[in-house]
């Protein structure tokens, strides 16, 4: 008994940090953004509403109006969570700064917008974006 308990615990280890990782929030976008890659500071650009391209295709951004994923890439990115971001482009877009993202009810809703439009992008569950192109973790 005593010589397996590592070996079980190795492997519950294991588990958990594959399910983080499953988890894990990614910037993802159209597959047409595919091959691209923003790291950190091109990633908060393209949020903020700083950079409005990514290889020549004008950003559409499309967030959840609630989602865990979204919160903890934000924070994480930002120091925002989703109610500061969407308060963020309220006051760009009454400034003239830019168009405001789309809002949609859910993250799948979100996944779903992005696949359909030419340089959306949307912050979600590495697991829910299947078929769209990762373009920052």
């Amino acid at each position: 008994m005593t010589k397996s308990l590592p070996r079980i615990l190795v492997l519950v280890a294991g588990l958990i940090a594959g399910a983080a990782l499953h988890a894990a929030p990614v910037l993802a976008g159209h597959a047409g953004l595919n091959g691209q890659s923003l790291d950190a500071e091109a990633a908060k650009s393209v949020l903020l509403g700083k950079r409005i391209t990514i290889a020549d295709t004008r950003v559409v951004i499309v967030i959840a109006k609630a989602s865990a994923a979204q919160d903890t890439f934000l924070q994480s990115r930002l120091g925002m969570n989703t109610s500061q971001f969407q308060n963020h482009w309220r006051r760009l877009f009454m400034t003239g700064g830019g168009s405001a993202p789309k809002i949609v009810e859910t993250e799948t809703d979100a996944c779903k917008v992005a696949a359909e439009t030419p340089g959306a992008v949307v912050i979600a569950e590495a697991a829910a974006a299947t078929g769209l192109a990762v373009l920052a973790n």
